[in-house]
């Protein structure tokens, strides 16, 4: 195996991916995204890019010539294109991952505020991304915490009331993946709430202290009925003050009432 890619190796990935974007003429620009925009987080920060083309008719061709360019100057032990999402994830065998996203200029739009236009021949794109952080988080985050409320409102109670059963009958095992179902949940919720991304926890790590001491509070680390009756208290507190003035067909007194019947 070739050792792990160094800061060195990185920059000459990006060097080599801007070459190759400027010689094909159906890109009209290439943005940089991620945390490389703005300066990378650490040494194993990878490379994300997207690329504007001068027409949706040259998807097909400008992803296959990327992909022919980078496969010929590294070796990937994996490679993958979505193409519903206009997408192509690259892994050199130095381990540096390259994902890069296609779209066209016209419609260009920052779905994260960190960006940096590495060129641009139509002198728009720029502007593009810049005014479209005017209503591209509401449609990301705001449409997202609507259907994720909406969800957890439809599913939430039965999850927490199953966890109850499950420590009530010694099902622990069970418990635990109701309650991690729950958690999640409420990650998801948090995360709709101070515009972050939760998938994987990716950015949960920025959150406030206080809101991450209360998903500590939810972890399971024991296995007796004592720990689980604990984080089901406190997750079904915390999940219902997320879903406060929601309409949730079991109310947190109804579970409240449940779980003392079960733990009597």
């Amino acid at each position: 195996m070739e050792k792990i890619f160094s800061v060195q190796d990185r920059e000459n990935a990006f060097n080599f991916v801007l070459s190759a974007a400027r010689e094909c003429k159906r890109i009209v620009a290439l943005v940089q995204v991620g945390s490389g925009a703005q300066g990378y987080h650490d040494e194993w920060s990878d490379l994300d890019f997207v690329i504007a083309l001068d027409s949706g008719d040259a998807m097909a061709e400008v992803m296959s010539y990327m992909h022919q360019k980078i496969s010929g100057e590294y070796r990937l032990p994996f490679f993958n294109q979505d193409e519903s999402r206009h997408l192509q994830c690259f892994l050199l065998s130095n381990l540096l991952e390259i994902d890069i996203g296609y779209g066209t200029y016209e419609h260009a739009a920052a779905w994260k505020p960190a960006f940096r236009v590495l060129y641009d021949h139509s002198g728009v794109v720029e502007e593009k991304m810049v005014s479209s952080r005017a209503w591209m988080d509401d449609r990301i985050y705001g449409e997202k915490q609507r259907k994720d409320i909406d969800a957890t409102c439809r599913s939430v109670w039965i999850r927490l009331m199953h966890a109850a059963v499950a420590i009530h009958r010694g099902q622990y095992f069970r418990a635990v993946g109701e309650l991690e179902t729950v958690r999640r949940q409420y990650i998801d919720l948090l995360g709709d709430r101070y515009r972050l991304e939760s998938s994987l926890n990716r950015e949960i790590d920025r959150l406030p202290e206080t809101e991450k001491a209360a998903i500590r509070s939810t972890f399971v680390t024991e296995e007796d009925p004592a720990s689980l009756w604990t984080i089901l208290l406190n997750l079904t507190k915390l999940i219902y003050q997320e879903l406060a003035g929601c309409s949730v067909p079991v109310t947190q007194d109804m579970l409240a009432e449940y779980y003392k019947n079960l733990r009597s």
